[in-house]
């Protein structure tokens, strides 16, 4: 739990400072002062209710049975009763970090300069066994329970939430102790348990004692965000069972030919595009908004305007400001103050690849496949293009638009594929040069 750093390479504080106000997301005063914007949240509204028609009409055309599109979810989120549980098991252990806390303090300001140093070696390793351990924890429980793609999401994304809240909470009063001058004139106050319990479910990763709060609690603002949330779960299981079952449920079962892989994967961009969307909107606005008003949360700057972003680099910083705050303040400072001084480019580096990394281990973990498609444009690709903003020009948002409809429709047909040809072709024995391979090229699945 050491802060130490070189004051040499120190950027100035200023531009890592986040500065919380009361403010509203974007589309939030875009839907309270412009038609146009609530015509396009139509057209959501709209492509809803004509999936679940399709949907119907096929279902009943082709089994006499009526589902409404609620098969896919039913199956995703199994044994949501142990979801639920281990959820609460998770937050539990996160809480005791403060008690923890507590006690490093306690005993760090008792005891002499050399004792401090080795005292904070030790916490430092047992901190980082601790995060390691959490993920792998998570990783093997999931596995044993056998929870459906949903289920597991659930229970990754928390885990990763709760361990970037505990290191925040960390990071920013841990130095606190360090500085501390026990015989000076100054009283070291450390957060409450109620600082940091709020911390842990505030819409934010970056550590305050206290935040801009609204006055009152607006019930039927938090219900309707919450029911677009499941709005939105139900519109993506409808375009998974219209768009991307269809083309793949049969891999392995039989022989595909070339072209009737290529022409989906790389023509089918509608559900990638839908899901990208989709997933920003209930994620980043619906869902973070509705926690911030039961939290009485001020400030709901979850995203910036990224539609209009005209290079790579611009995008990463406006589309989800609450992990961008996270990234920058306690990846790319620690790395460029401390692990590698004044060094912007390995410092961005960083960030690229931890991030591209954790969201390729989620992703591994919930299909249960390896396929690491979701890393190769974030990272390798991404990356690229985002430190060297090609395309920084007017014509730029036009090139990011295109990347976000192109990858993103690689992405989930790939992932969609992937996923049937290891449902169809098992394998007696799955080693792990097995789980690394992409089964639908080494099954014998193409002509």
């Amino acid at each position: 739990m050491s802060s130490s750093s070189n004051n040499n390479t120190k950027i100035k504080s200023k531009q890592f400072e986040k500065v919380f106000k009361i403010r509203n997301s974007p589309l939030t005063d875009r839907f309270e002062n412009s038609e146009d914007i609530k015509t396009i949240y139509n057209l959501f509204a709209i492509i809803l209710i004509s999936l679940l028609t399709n949907t119907v009409i096929h279902d009943y055309s082709k089994t006499g049975q009526l589902h409404f599109g609620l098969r896919l979810i039913v199956r995703g989120f199994n044994k949501f009763g142990w979801v639920v549980a281990i959820w609460g098991v998770l937050n539990v252990l996160a809480l005791a970090l403060f008690s923890v806390f507590k006690f490093w303090a306690k005993i760090y300001l008792i005891l002499q300069p050399k004792s401090q140093k080795f005292w904070n070696k030790i916490w430092v390793t047992t901190l980082i066994l601790y995060y390691v351990l959490s993920l792998y924890s998570i990783q093997k429980g999931v596995d044993f329970m056998e929870f459906a793609p949903g289920s597991a999401a659930v229970l990754f994304l928390e885990e990763v939430r709760l361990l970037m809240k505990q290191h925040a909470f960390i990071r920013r009063n841990a130095p606190k102790v360090n500085q501390y001058k026990p015989h000076s004139d100054t009283k070291l106050i450390l957060p409450t348990f109620q600082n940091f319990f709020y911390f842990l479910f505030a819409p934010t990763f970056v550590y305050r004692d206290e935040y801009p709060r609204t006055r009152t609690i607006r019930w039927g603002f938090v219900l309707y965000n919450l029911g677009e949330v499941l709005g939105i779960i139900w519109l993506l299981s409808l375009v998974v069972e219209r768009f991307l079952v269809p083309p793949f449920e049969d891999i392995c079962i039989r022989k595909y030919t070339l072209s009737e892989i290529v022409i989906p994967v790389v023509a089918n961009s509608f559900p990638g595009i839908l899901f990208m969307l989709c997933g920003f909107y209930s994620v980043l606005h619906s869902f973070q908004n509705a926690f911030a008003e039961m939290l009485r949360f001020g400030d709901r700057l979850f995203y910036k305007e990224w539609w209009t972003s005209r290079s790579l680099s611009e995008y990463y910083r406006t589309w989800n400001v609450i992990v961008h705050d996270w990234l920058f303040i306690h990846i790319y400072k620690d790395v460029y103050e401390i692990v590698v001084p004044r060094n912007k480019m390995a410092a961005k580096l960083a960030v690229f690849l931890i991030s591209a990394l954790v969201h390729e281990w989620i992703l591994t973990h919930v299909l249960k496949l390896f396929l690491p498609i979701q890393f190769i444009e974030f990272f390798i690709a991404g990356a690229v293009l985002a430190l060297f903003n090609i395309l920084d020009l007017s014509v730029g948002n036009l090139f990011v638009w295109y990347l976000m409809v192109f990858g993103s429709g690689m992405q989930v047909n790939l992932y969609t594929l992937e996923f049937f040809a290891r449902a169809n072709c098992p394998l007696e024995t799955n080693t792990t040069i097995d789980f690394l391979k992409p089964r639908f090229i080494t099954c014998g699945c193409i002509l």
